[in-house]
């Protein structure tokens, strides 16, 4: 039996650890104390087989464009090393780098920073960054001679890429297909992407990443203190965008740098990069937990502090993302002994399903049903549930939503409290009963004066008769008109005030 050997390069920095060497089945693994592109090599007798091993979660384009490195992060803060890990140079020369995007299986792709007249190259990167190769190249914003002061690309969850370009007056799509180191064609996807709560004119600056649902998540920063996160899925020529959040710190202060890439880690947060100072420039973490819903915020921090980074970029694609759904408005009101819900939400990316409800006392909660997302992203939704509360003799509720994520993870609503209305007519009878010759009189007592319709309905619901009283304040006593036609059977008398609805049975003899 031959026996097996391993050898990593570089191997500064490396452990390995495997057992038995002449075990067919053995297995290794390995620690490295810093980022970087590492060939391991299984040597059995004279055959070696390698494999390329990454260390390292986000891919940057550092040293003014000029890298691609690696940070390792986790939580906002830096697992290892002091920056950004060579990996390796996107091109021969000079060239800078303003674009980048990696696919599930490390393919990396990039443009250069020129974009003369609306003209960009696609180029592509083997996973170990040996191999490189123009793969595509397209005039973005086709007979318009503007110059592109925003281009950014990204590849999303199936593989495909995306680009969003911009002039300062309008917001370009366009996408690919990723198919490592062959050619590839560049489409113009919506020439003119909507845009709700912002403007062409704020992405001079900024990036774009994708959620595991195939949603959007744009960064856009004009330079003068405006940074903005924007929403929304790829929706061919009806493209739009929303704005959803502003960055700020700690203190409530907007951030004054220039950003220019956004990417995603496998816990869902975001981190952003900007170019920048020695003061604004370096790697932010954006903290899911500090979303403020009502300010319309979410807080950076600094992870790394340097300059020369160009852009940003991983391959995780997070179904929960650190912009979780926002519950908009949440309300009930009681209608003929039904309580009747409705909330409306938008940012349901990773969101599975609604647990409505409900608690007598204000303090035990039980479930009354459920409500599966509807939702698929940035877009506004509207929901509605009713609750019968006939067969219940408690007159207050309390109501709250328990809201689901598709990992089961879950937060709930704020609660809102329904109290059971009354008519303001108590203690009704109707004599004789069973009514005889037509003639019955209503008695019953009421808390105010007011005006009363009076109904009497058949087996069927068909009205056939009805009368229109004033009543008073204490014991009413009213006469009621018609019932000399009735033919021998079950009625229901309504009392109606308004929406106020108050029934009750009575039966005709002959």
């Amino acid at each position: 039996m031959s026996s097996y050997s391993w050898t990593v390069s570089p191997a500064t920095g490396v452990t390995i650890t495997h057992n038995d060497p002449a075990d067919p089945s053995a297995t290794a693994s390995f620690t490295s104390a810093a980022n970087g592109v590492y060939t391991f090599t299984l040597t059995r007798g004279s055959m070696p087989a390698s494999v390329v091993v990454t260390v390292g979660n986000l891919v940057a384009c550092s040293n003014t464009g000029q890298d691609i490195s690696l940070f390792n992060v986790a939580n906002g803060t830096l697992i290892s090393g002091n920056g950004p890990a060579y990996m390796f140079d996107p091109f021969p020369d000079a060239t800078t780098t303003a674009a980048l995007g990696v696919t599930l299986n490390g393919y990396y792709y990039y443009m250069p920073n020129v974009f003369n007249n609306g003209n960009v190259t696609l180029c592509a990167a083997s996973p170990d960054g040996l191999t490189v190769a123009p793969v595509a190249s397209t005039d973005l914003n086709g007979s318009s001679d503007n110059n592109l002061g925003f281009v950014r690309l990204a590849i999303d969850a199936t593989g495909k890429g995306w680009m969003l370009a911009g002039d300062g007056a309008i917001v370009y799509l366009a996408s690919f297909v990723a198919n490592g180191l062959n050619s590839t064609t560049i489409e113009l996807v919506d020439d003119n992407v909507g845009l709700i709560g912002g403007s062409a004119a704020v992405f001079q600056n900024g990036d774009l990443c994708f959620s595991g649902t195939g949603a959007i998540f744009a960064l856009a920063n004009n330079g003068a203190g405006d940074t903005q996160i924007f929403t929304g899925n790829p929706n061919g020529s009806n493209t739009v965008l929303t704005k959803k959040w502003d960055l700020v710190d700690a203190a409530g202060n907007n951030f004054a740098g220039n950003v220019n890439g956004v990417a995603f880690d496998i816990l869902g947060s975001l981190y952003i990069s900007a170019g920048g100072t020695s003061t604004t420039g370096g790697l932010y973490y954006i903290d899911q937990n500090t979303v403020n819903t009502a300010t319309g915020t979410v807080q950076f921090s600094l992870v790394w502090s340097g300059i020369g980074l160009t852009d940003l970029a991983s391959n995780y694609f997070p179904v929960q993302t650190t912009l979780p759904l926002k519950l908009l408005s949440f309300s009930g009101y009681y209608r003929n002994n039904k309580t009747i819900l409705n909330w409306e939400t938008e940012i349901e990316q990773g969101f599975s399903y609604f647990d409505i409800e409900r608690s007598n006392n204000g303090n035990n909660f039980i479930s009354i049903g459920t409500k599966a997302s509807a939702g698929n992203g940035g877009g506004p939704q509207t929901y509605q549930f009713t609750d019968d509360l006939s067969a219940l003799s408690s007159t207050v509720f309390t109501y709250r939503l328990k809201m689901v994520d598709r990992d089961g993870k879950y937060k709930y609503s704020n609660t809102i409290l329904v109290r059971k209305e009354s008519t303001g007519i108590k203690g009704i009878t109707i004599n004789p009963s069973p009514v005889i010759n037509g003639m019955a009189t209503i008695r019953f007592t009421a808390s105010a004066v007011d005006n009363y319709e009076f109904r009497v309905m058949d087996a069927s619901g068909k009205i056939v008769s009805r009368q229109q009283n004033q009543v008073f304040e204490g014991n009413n006593s009213i006469s009621l008109n018609g019932l000399e036609r009735l033919a021998k059977g079950t009625y229901i008398l309504q009392i109606v005030n308004g929406d106020k609805i108050e029934a009750v049975k009575f039966t005709v003899a002959r």
